[in-house]
């Protein structure tokens, strides 16, 4: 039985999470109506992944200075503001100046959430906390991307900012009600970035992070440029993508947590990467049926590919490494979101956008080539 206390500090987490998710596919499709150029499209994107790794990786030392609760309330009143400016104030300049506050923000919620998470449950149990976190934060990926592209449908983008805001409003009030145990010190274990140091250097970690930064480059760009791509209505627009991707992601993922012990995690992620290349190769055909396939099969890879990749660094980093490792994994999605949606810009205007969706495949086939030829045991 969860606590009442875990529950709220779970419902903060996931409107968090919820607003961060509307703003992504909406955030490409305001910078290319207001700049009129889609080269620089994904460029706020990319300050949203920049600033979200950067607060990942300081807010370790922040949770050695202050309590969980006054920082969770800082972290959703940041995005708040991020929402809120990103509504009212449409032209580029500001739109970064956001970009940074909601990566910033969402950083710190994230980082601060697991580790009150830790505080709130006794060691036992803080294995099924995490799953239940885990859950809390699929579901507004899931929902979160196509009822944005709905609202921005109906009521303009504008309306999706606002939903975000009022969604961290939500959150910071529910954080408000948080009691927490002492936080860590200062120079504990939590503190600093030897951990994440650690991992990246142990042997056998780099090639792993490198091929698992290869699909979440893929997952930046597709979340970001769909809706461009395939449209936001109708039976193969990137609302429908969007569903059925993060489904099937979700589900990849408890299934691969499930059977990674088992089978372990190359010969879990040589297939996924496999069929998420071919996945991804029906996605650029911009054809209803294909674009459903597409979803499925390359949202079952990808959550696949994430336990397999967070398994296979935390083997080779060894014991004692597990911060570390959730450190540089983290790095990996957050960073690839946003490069995957910097890159995508200025390729698809070069090449054109169908053309360059044809690259996302490749990217998942140089994982594969990268795992294929990793020969640790």
């Amino acid at each position: 039985m969860l606590s009442a206390q875990l529950l709220v500090l779970l419902l903060a987490g996931g409107l968090g999470m919820a607003a961060l998710s509307m703003a992504l596919p909406v955030l490409p499709l305001t910078v290319a109506a207001t700049t009129h150029d889609t080269a620089i499209a994904g460029v706020v994107t990319a300050v949203v992944a920049a600033f979200t790794v950067a607060l990942e990786l300081l807010s370790p030392a922040l949770l050695g200075r202050f309590r969980a609760r006054p920082l969770l309330v800082a972290a959703m009143l940041v995005q708040l503001a991020a929402m809120a400016g990103f509504a009212e104030l449409p032209a580029l300049p500001a739109m970064l100046v956001c970009g940074a506050l909601a990566g910033a923000g969402f950083g710190l919620a994230v980082t601060v959430t697991v580790a009150a998470i830790g505080e709130l449950v006794p060691p036992g149990r803080s294995g099924q906390a995490i799953g239940y976190f885990g859950v809390c934060a699929s579901v507004p990926t899931i929902l979160g991307p196509p009822l944005a592209l709905l609202l921005l449908d109906v009521r303009g983008a504008g309306a999706v900012f606002l939903a975000g805001a009022v969604a961290c409003a939500a959150g910071a009030a529910a954080c408000a009600l948080l009691r927490f145990a002492p936080s860590p010190r200062a120079g504990g274990p939590a503190a600093g970035g030897g951990g994440v140091l650690a991992a990246m250097a142990s042997p056998g970690v780099p090639r792993v992070w490198l091929a698992f930064a290869c699909t979440t480059v893929t997952y930046g760009a597709a979340v970001s440029f769909t809706p461009l791509l395939l449209g936001t209505t109708g039976p193969g627009s990137a609302s429908v993508f969007l569903l059925v991707f993060g489904v099937m992601r979700m589900l990849g993922r408890y299934a691969a947590g499930r059977a990674a012990d088992r089978v372990g995690d190359r010969r879990l992620a040589l297939p996924s990467l496999a069929a998420g290349a071919l996945g991804l190769a029906l996605l650029p055909l911009d054809v209803a049926p294909a674009t459903v396939i597409s979803a499925a099969v390359f949202g079952a890879a990808f959550g696949v590919v994430q336990t397999a990749a967070f398994v296979g660094m935390l083997h080779g980093a060894g014991p004692g490494r597990s911060a570390g490792v959730s450190g540089i994994w983290s790095v990996a999605i957050d960073a690839g979101i946003g490069g995957g949606a910097l890159a995508m810009g200025p390729v698809g205007a070069a090449i054109g956008l169908s053309r360059a969706f044809w690259l996302l495949p490749a990217l998942f086939a140089l994982g594969f080539v990268m795992r294929l030829t990793d020969r640790r045991r």
